[in-house]
């Protein structure tokens, strides 16, 4: 019987999901690299052999040319180190940034829901225990200021 690790990477070998082997090795490579330049990511892709880097930034850009020899060494040592990562046949890196914003979904602003308070304040406290007697207490006080206000 083969197990899931098996099955998952004969399923990627496939012709039609090699994208998602491509993936996985960008998203080894997108680890390697420094922070300085992982952090400014968006996305990258595969194009006539070309490793496009979507970046975030403008300064990020500059950066990404400053350390292009060091991405590119870590790219022809990424199939030593990862032998799945055979697949990426690059002729070169480039990086752009990109003009469309990113979709930020805003928080609609906490609302407080307002209720009538339906107690009155008025029951027996029966506890025993006098933290439990104090925490009633500070209960029935918690309800006759919201039923004044």
């Amino acid at each position: 019987m083969k197990d899931s690790n098996t099955i998952i990477s004969h399923l990627k070998r496939q012709p039609y999901l090699k994208t998602l082997e491509q993936q996985e090795c960008f998203d080894i490579l997108i680890e390697l690299l420094p922070n300085s330049i992982t952090n400014s990511i968006k996305f990258i892709y595969k194009k006539n052999n070309i490793l496009f880097f979507v970046l975030k930034h403008p300064s990020a850009k500059m950066e990404f040319n400053y350390k292009r020899n060091l991405i590119k060494e870590i790219l022809k040592r990424i199939e030593t180190f990862h032998p799945k990562c055979k697949c990426i046949n690059l002729k070169d890196i480039r990086a752009f940034v990109s003009n469309k914003k990113d979709i930020i979904l805003e928080k609609s602003p906490k609302t407080t829901i307002f209720y009538k308070e339906r107690s009155s304040a008025e029951f027996k406290n029966i506890a025993t225990d006098d933290k439990l007697h104090d925490i009633f207490e500070k209960i029935r006080e918690e309800i006759r200021c919201l039923k004044e206000n």
